[in-house]
């Protein structure tokens, strides 16, 4: 079912709000906003939704007037939308009513990869001050989805830019209703005997705004409700599972049956990389709409060839039916993508947002995704790892699995000669090998900046200053190799900082761990994301320095991180062995609070701070 979305003139939505926040807890008296809201909302036997939302927001702030200016619905084309009274009223008691010249309804903007057919319409609310109050009542109705034979309805309750006076919330439906919710501790959830009608209200008023959290943390979980016809997956996506075995039954269209064709005999793992490259560069990536809402139906493979475009359950449908004709194992999976996949209350259109493939290529499951403009053979992308996917089988029955966590692998392989000279500058070579994630990162960059913006951005993470660096690699391409080598060459003319006739070598390995002092200090709340599991390691020789502090070697390993480091003196110079590794994607807060990781802070800082150290020349 889509919702209509509701956004501010910020761009602060005013309805549903996103779980990555930017936060630790804001006071109350800082909130720009009060709200009071009331949605009632009908779910009818065709499965369309009929909707009365009413809405007053008092501005508290000055900052509360901006974000008032103007409020958009935007909705698809085949919805409707009525605004039934929208007015400000003064501090004064003074009562404008919006005319019609402040409310309007109009194309929506196409978004960046796709042509839309949606609607919006905006409400300009006029005079606002302090202590000015905006109310509005608008009534919508929701057109069930192609193929959708269940509803299924998230409230999302998570932080907003506004205290909550008051709130309620209504569903009625023809058929019994199931609902799961979690951290509702301050609202209340009644069901009616028959199971046909749901009321969620605010206990007592609550603001809940978080502010100075990471750019690298989210709120994971969060207040939500989510209300269904039916608890099970085949209910909510059977009729589209036979829709998709239907298109795929049909003929490969002609380019992508020569493809096939062209491979066939080959060992699978060549024919889905060369199946992947010719989508690649056949088709983009972009969502069209303009013909009729489609919901999660897919063109047929005929049209998808035709308009050379698709989105991802077009692309990965055509991406099926070529796997499966060369005869390999394929079915389309429906997935939530992005860093991390909100945990599944209950099933249905509009939990997950993305579609891949999940192929069996040789005894190993490959997780395919044919929008990327990359591909890297047998490994799970970030954006897809460790979370609940759909299959939809041949014979159309849909089941729930998940989706493993890629092992730690080294993403990034740092071998370096610094040769120092008297005055503590040093002319740099280095052989970097990359992998995985740091390698897909240098893809991205030379397709989207450029080779040259890549090599600059290279060259200052080889040294702070550099001067004439040089950069001798292999030009990247679609395909992602298990390893990436590049040589790189650069003058430092700060390599070492000269104190009292002697020089300070710091490798600033210890920032990571300085950065988790302070996210405890500032109170921080979120989680935060890591990125896949990975490891960096460093081999440095600082030729021609002498150490004055003896050798060492140090280890530490936690269930979070691993670091080893270790020097030695040797005839040509000081050699710097540093290996860190993150075991996991994400940590929590109760992990970064927990005094077992306050221990790993302590310990691992106190290892890699003997890298930091004075030495002669």
């Amino acid at each position: 079912m889509r919702i209509i979305t509701l956004g501010l003139a910020l761009g602060l939505p005013a309805g549903l709000y996103s779980s990555f926040s930017a936060a630790a807890l804001q006071p109350i008296s800082e909130a720009p906003l009060a709200v009071n809201t009331a949605i009632s909302c009908q779910h009818n036997k065709d499965n369309s939704l009929d909707c009365v939302t009413s809405k007053r927001f008092t501005i508290l702030h000055p900052s509360g007037r901006e974000q008032l200016s103007r409020i958009d619905f935007t909705y698809p084309a085949e919805d409707r939308l009525q605004v039934e009274r929208a007015e400000v009223i003064q501090p004064n008691g003074k009562v404008i009513k919006l005319g019609k010249s402040q409310i309007e309804t109009r194309a929506a903007p196409n978004p960046d990869a796709g042509v839309s057919r949606d609607m919006q319409t905006w409400m300009a609310f006029p005079e606002l001050a302090v202590g000015s109050t905006v109310s509005y009542r608008v009534k919508s109705h929701n057109a069930a989805q192609p193929l959708a034979r269940q509803l299924r309805y998230q409230l999302d309750l998570g932080p907003q830019k506004a205290r909550e006076d008051s709130f309620s919330f209504e569903l009625q439906s023809t058929r019994p209703l199931s609902w799961r919710g979690m951290m509702l501790d301050d609202y209340s959830v009644d069901a009616s005997a028959d199971r046909k009608r749901i009321k969620v209200t605010l206990r007592q008023p609550r603001f809940l705004s978080y502010i100075n959290e990471w750019n690298n943390s989210a709120l994971r979980e969060w207040p939500q409700l989510v209300i269904a016809t039916s608890e099970q997956p085949q209910d909510h996506f059977g009729a589209h599972a036979r829709r998709y075995n239907e298109i795929l039954a049909a003929p490969l269209p002609p380019a992508a049956a020569a493809v096939v064709a062209a491979n066939r005999g080959k060992p699978a793992a060549e024919q889905v990389a060369a199946f992947m490259q010719h989508i690649n560069r056949n088709y983009r990536y972009l969502n069209d709409t303009r013909l009729a809402e489609r919901g999660l139906v897919p063109f047929t493979l005929a049209e998808i060839e035709k308009h050379g475009y698709g989105d991802c359950k077009d692309l990965s449908t055509l991406l099926t039916a070529m796997l499966r004709r060369a005869g390999i194992a394929a079915e389309p999976a429906l997935i939530f993508r992005g860093k991390f996949a909100p945990p599944l209350l209950l099933p249905g259109i509009g939990a997950p947002n993305h579609m891949i493939v999940r192929a069996d290529i040789a005894g190993q499951t490959w997780w395919l995704d044919p929008t990327n403009p990359f591909f890297q053979p047998g490994r799970i992308m970030s954006d897809l790892q460790d979370r609940w996917a759909f299959i939809i089988g041949k014979d159309g029955t849909v089941s729930q699995t998940q989706v493993p966590m890629e092992a730690a692998r080294t993403d990034l392989n740092i071998r370096r000669e610094n040769t120092v000279q008297a005055d503590g500058s040093a002319d740099i070579r280095a052989d970097i090998e990359l992998a995985n994630s740091a390698l897909i990162d240098t893809i991205l960059q030379d397709r989207y900046q450029g080779v040259s913006a890549t090599d600059q951005s290279l060259c200052n993470r080889l040294s702070s200053q550099p001067e004439g660096c040089k950069v001798q690699r292999d030009k990247t391409s679609f395909m992602v190799p298990s390893s990436y080598p590049l040589r790189m060459s650069v003058r430092d003319p700060r390599m070492l900082e000269k104190i009292s006739g002697l020089f300070l070598y710091d490798s600033h390995y210890k920032g990571v761990w300085d950065s988790f002092d302070s996210y405890k200090r500032n109170g921080n709340l979120a989680d935060v994301y890591l990125g896949d599991a990975s490891a960096m390691q460093s081999n440095v020789l600082l030729k021609g320095a002498k150490a004055i502090q003896p050798d060492f070697e140090c280890k530490v390993n936690t269930p979070w991180y691993e670091v080893d480091a270790k020097q030695r003196q040797t005839a040509a110079g000081i050699r710097v062995q540093y290996r860190i590794s993150n075991k996991v994607r994400w940590l929590s807060h109760a992990e970064i609070s927990s005094p077992e990781f306050a221990k790993l802070i302590d310990d691992a800082r106190g290892c890699v701070s003997q890298i930091r150290q004075i030495v002669k020349l």
